[in-house]
């Protein structure tokens, strides 16, 4: 009987054996084979590397000399990532443009009029409503602007009372089978028999001059009925335009005022509130737009409306439907937001843009929320989005403060973000705006 070596070696042999083929996979990322192999690549060394955030890698983008992706060159040559950067190439729809109009009202009289696009981020008013009064209150005006006959959040609007029977068709991004032309908000309105809406000003402040915008009708002798502060008269529609402007009220005070409607063919797009001077901003929010439901609006409607609204800077604001946790594949919201910029060019023509940069948002990564890492990732889209298409730039998510702020905001001591981890509550809002007229004071040459 032959005695047997001694193997007590054998497992060390294999174990470092497994060790040193364990560390050559980890340098090597396989390529995954769906349902096979789709795995998640193990990094045995992991534990002993340095630190470091989770970063999805992006595409490398070409910037001006000095300029970090996402963190552009600001003003005077120095490097700060929260100011306003501008891209456009022509004096006349450059951001300065816009500076200049902004700084005149406070020696001359004047209007100078935003439209601010976007989603269920400015919903209800809530930031278009405070950066509105914020700079009323440094160059002039009263007022909210343009407002839809009726919201979904009517209730939470804060600037002004606003309520109405709900009785209005509401024909919209989501629901239009008739392919009614929509306003720049996304909706049109038809009355279905006796529909009203009712805006009240707060803080004792009075809507100065009233006006409310039709689509075409064929019946000229369209009417409304308005309240102004219980004195009720009968206003006769105009309709001579593709988009009509009506006035309802000029020059003349008014706290409440309550509109009525029975002309079932008359398409109502909404009432515009405002002083003869000052500024104006125009809330176009759609809860769920990516943008992409905004290339719906038709020219000649964008282009009626242009010829009321005189703008002097066009915002852009997208990015909380863009975001899916686990995708970054931002493709086709770069040709998106190419198209609507082209539209707006066409329909706006020497309106500065200004796109603005999602905000942070917060996902739940084993019992605790942080930054969803696809949020720096869509920051730097957009801004290369802009550049592309020699627009200006504000780096909101680095402004508001960056990685993890939502989770602040919502776990902080005081609240400034609802739970969702995605939207502001009025105390953000007010912060954000806060924020952005800082920016926007600030990165002017």
């Amino acid at each position: 009987m032959s005695s047997n070596k001694n193997k007590i070696t054998h497992p060390a042999l294999i174990i470092w054996a497994a060790i040193i083929v364990l560390i050559l996979l980890s340098s090597v990322k396989l390529p995954v084979i769906p349902y096979i192999n789709s795995y998640s690549h193990i990094d045995l060394l992991q534990d002993i590397k340095a630190d470091k955030k989770s970063v999805i890698p992006i595409k490398k983008i070409t910037l001006p000399a000095g300029v970090a992706p996402g963190m552009p060159q600001m003003v005077n040559n120095a490097f700060d990532s929260t100011l306003i950067v501008d891209y456009a190439d022509d004096a006349s729809v450059m951001m300065q443009s816009f500076y200049s109009k902004l700084n005149a009202l406070k020696t001359k009289k004047g209007k100078v009029r935003i439209a601010y696009f976007g989603d269920s981020f400015i919903e209800a008013d809530y930031i278009t409503g405070e950066l509105r009064d914020k700079l009323q209150a440094i160059y002039g005006g009263s007022g909210p602007g343009f407002v839809p006959m009726q919201s979904i959040v009517a209730d939470d609007y804060v600037t002004f009372k606003f309520n109405s029977n709900t009785s209005w068709a509401d024909y919209n991004f989501h629901n239009n089978p008739q392919k009614y032309p929509l306003g720049l908000m996304g909706h049109v309105f038809y009355s279905t028999g006796r529909s009203w809406s009712q805006y009240s000003a707060t803080n004792n402040n009075k809507f100065k001059n009233i006006y409310l915008y039709t689509g075409k009708t064929k019946d000229s002798l369209a009417s409304v009925t308005v309240d102004e502060d219980d004195k009720e008269n009968t206003v006769t529609v105009n309709d001579d335009s593709y988009i009509n402007k009506t006035v309802i009220s000029s020059n003349t005070p008014v706290g409440k005022l309550k509109l009525s409607c029975t002309n079932t063919a008359l398409p109502v797009y909404g009432l515009s509130m405002e002083d003869s001077t000052g500024v104006y901003i125009d809330n176009y929010g759609f809860r769920g737009n990516t943008g992409a439901l905004s290339l719906q609006l038709q020219p000649d409607v964008m282009k009626g409306f242009a010829s009321y609204f005189k703008y002097d800077l066009i915002i852009v604001h997208y990015g909380l439907n863009v975001l899916v946790h686990g995708d970054t594949n931002y493709l086709w919201f770069d040709r998106t937001m190419a198209k609507f910029i082209e539209k707006i060019r066409t329909n706006f023509p020497g309106a500065p843009i200004l796109m603005i940069g999602s905000s942070d948002v917060a996902y739940n990564e084993q019992g605790s929320y942080i930054t969803d890492p696809g949020v720096p990732v869509l920051v730097r889209t957009e801004n290369e989005i802009a550049r592309k298409n020699k627009v200006a730039f504000w780096n909101l998510y680095y402004s508001m403060g960056g990685e993890n702020t939502m989770t602040e905001w919502v776990e902080g001591d005081t609240t400034f973000a609802y739970r969702d981890y995605m939207h502001v509550n009025e105390r953000g809002a007010n912060k954000i705006a806060g924020v952005f007229l800082d920016k926007l004071l600030h990165s002017q040459k």
